[in-house]
């Protein structure tokens, strides 16, 4: 069979949304025997074992790391063939094929798959976030962990900070406190002071009465150990991949609505509690089970 492509063309966001993205078009390749070619993780590339030696297709090893300026110059590539694919789509028998997902509703792969292999099509370009095909993630979940598994240099800090705690309790809870951009986006809906987080951190402690509970605190507000009273606290390492790693580790993760904590989650198959209402009070079923790597929202 002739080699068939799935091209992700431009940069959905952030390292989190870009990283979930990858992961279904990933889970797609693998179920249709289609090829990824993901330019667009770009500057997070390198620091990814998958993508640390590729430009375009994921895999193991290989040679040399390539220079930023070739990731760069592949992904401008990419955009030039999104734009050739959008504009001969409809010539008869061409191989190119593409696909725009909306901002607010998710497009279903499969069915995307399905036209494109009907049509011969040897290409499908695809620009957006909002691409899911669920099954076929949660199937090919171990071959996506294994290829988006932060390289050794952010996964030693993060073990570290995480077996530190687990020293001395019995569950560790990883919590991803979301300022910066959250306190405008979506007018400000999921962004939560850092006394609401110690709050449900202490709900939390709660639900586990007799237990030894330990938390590890990442994220890009302001805030220390001193902040959360009466619990046991670390913070993470303080590097974005650091971060994500060592949120994987931990045996629940919480947080807003983001892909950040939701990847965590999925990677390290913890349990998540997305918190979409702070007013709630927690429970061990909020915390459910992530195979695939989305937030529910």
């Amino acid at each position: 069979m002739p080699a068939r492509f799935l091209l992700m063309s431009n940069k959905t966001g952030q390292m989190g949304n870009r990283l979930v993205v990858c992961a279904h078009l990933l889970g797609a390749a693998y179920e249709r025997g289609w090829t990824l070619l993901n330019p667009a993780l770009c500057e997070y590339a390198p620091d990814f074992v998958g993508f640390t030696h590729r430009l375009l297709v994921p895999g193991v090893g290989g040679g040399r790391v390539p220079w930023m300026w070739q990731r760069k110059a592949v992904f401008a590539g990419a955009r030039v063939l999104w734009a050739t694919a959008f504009a001969v789509h409809r010539l008869p028998a061409t191989p190119l094929g593409w696909s725009k997902a909306a901002n607010t509703m998710h497009e279903d792969l499969e069915p995307i798959l399905d036209r494109a292999e009907a049509n011969g099509l040897r290409l499908v370009a695809f620009q957006n976030y909002h691409f899911r095909q669920h099954a076929w993630c949660a199937r090919h979940a171990e071959r996506i962990r294994a290829l988006l598994t932060p390289i050794e240099r952010h996964r030693l800090p993060a073990e570290q900070v995480v077996a530190g705690l687990r020293r001395d309790a019995e569950l560790v809870v990883g919590v991803h406190i979301r300022h910066g951009d959250y306190r405008t986006h979506l007018g400000g809906r999921f962004f939560y002071e850092v006394p609401v987080y110690a709050r449900l951190m202490a709900d939390v402690a709660a639900c586990h009465p007799g237990r030894r509970i330990a938390f590890l605190v990442c994220g890009n507000g302001r805030f220390t150990a001193a902040d959360f009273p009466g619990l046991r606290v670390a913070l993470g390492p303080g590097h974005l991949v650091q971060d994500l790693h060592a949120l994987s580790r931990c045996d629940l993760v919480m947080g807003p609505p983001s892909s950040f904590s939701s990847w965590a989650a999925f990677h390290g198959q913890a349990r998540y509690w997305m918190i979409e209402d702070p007013t709630q009070t927690a429970s061990p079923e909020r915390f459910i089970p992530q195979p695939s790597p989305d937030p529910r929202w």
